[in-house]
């Protein structure tokens, strides 16, 4: 573990990833007002829900991926990151395809199906690279899951 340090100690790893987290909020906020100020009745309420969800998932990613840089221990961090991170991304995405199902439900199908398909040969490419079956599967598989239950299945209500 890292040695407690004072407050306002200098660290330029840290300070590169506090510009990161800001860039992340700053396009978050940039996000929310724009769904506040196009009338959120026009959106999907799970659109809306995730995109607010994304924020906080986002936020500390960002804090647990800036971990990594200075600390020797960084197993739990990137983990910790990993989830977050993945989470957050999802939720972005999903709110995207529920926000285009109000121009038409065949683009967010569409959407949803074009996102699937990268999605498999990206893993397959990777799990060819690395041979890591188990670990690539999963990480497929929990993309596959936050898509259906967070994207899929509204559309389907």
């Amino acid at each position: 573990m890292k040695k407690e340090q004072g407050i306002f100690t200098s660290n330029p790893e840290k300070a590169a990833s506090r510009v990161a987290i800001n860039g992340v909020m700053l396009g978050s906020i940039f996000v929310m007002l724009a769904v506040v100020f196009l009338e959120h009745d026009n959106f999907h309420p799970m659109a809306i829900t995730q995109l607010v969800l994304s924020i906080p998932f986002l936020f500390v990613s960002s804090l647990a991926y800036a971990k990594i840089g200075y600390w020797k221990d960084t197993k739990h961090w990137d983990s910790f990151g990993y989830f977050t991170n993945t989470f957050g991304n999802f939720f972005v995405i999903n709110a995207i395809g529920l926000i285009s199902s109000g121009v038409s439900r065949v683009l967010a199908f569409s959407y949803f199906a074009l996102i699937i398909l990268l999605l498999l040969i990206y893993s397959y490419i990777n799990i060819s690279y690395t041979r890591s079956y188990v670990s690539k599967s999963f990480k497929f598989l929990l993309s596959l899951a936050i898509i259906f239950f967070g994207g899929i299945l509204p559309l389907l209500r």
